[in-house]
């Protein structure tokens, strides 16, 4: 199976780290355009030397200081259009067994993934609800954060938070992965879970 992660911001990064580290013969691609910059350290997977490097290339090492053998290729690309997301699925020759996952932190983008309908797992942050780890059947792209609304990522409890809805996406990857089965959570800013 190949595994796209598109966005390897708070949530991409820190679950491409996890799961490659459960599934290491898998081949993996991150998809991200942006460079690391300082502000990306305390709650992504980059160190302070990476700052500058995009993180689509940056996160290689970071993953050569867990493990010796495993599969990712980086991809420094910018997203615009569905035809972009596909395009990358025909250069790595993707076939049929793949899985698609946005964690893309803008909603634009998050809504290239509507012509689709094959294994797409959305794992992001929502003006709705706290957060939400989604599969396409069940998704539509949240609106945009609220003008004067702080981003989750700057909020003090932000780390356990955002390692805590990794956590819940990588086991409910692996669910489908090993089991064929799609969960689907929101999750509240009490943490309070609820299973669709």
């Amino acid at each position: 199976m190949n595994i796209y992660i598109y966005g390897l911001g708070a949530i991409g990064s820190n679950l491409l780290m996890q799961l490659i580290k459960k599934y290491p013969s898998t081949s993996f691609y991150g998809i991200d355009y942006d460079k690391v910059e300082e502000r990306n350290i305390n709650t992504q997977a980059y160190f302070l030397n990476h700052i500058g490097i995009p993180k689509a290339q940056a996160i290689l090492p970071a993953i050569g200081t867990k493990m010796r053998k495993f599969q990712y290729k980086p991809l420094v690309r910018k997203i615009v259009g569905s035809e972009d997301i596909l395009s990358i699925l025909e250069e790595t020759n993707a076939g049929k067994d793949y899985l698609l996952i946005d964690c893309f932190d803008n909603t634009e983008s998050r809504k290239l993934f509507d012509i689709f309908n094959y294994n797409i797992l959305h794992i992001g942050f929502s003006p709705q609800y706290a957060a939400e780890i989604l599969w396409q059947e069940h998704y539509s792209a949240p609106q945009n954060l609220p003008e004067g609304q702080n981003d989750i990522c700057v909020l003090s409890e932000a780390i356990p938070f955002i390692n805590f809805v990794v956590s819940l996406a990588c086991l409910t990857v692996s669910d489908f992965i090993d089991n064929g089965k799609k969960s689907n959570y929101l999750i509240t800013n009490k943490t309070k879970i609820i299973t669709l």
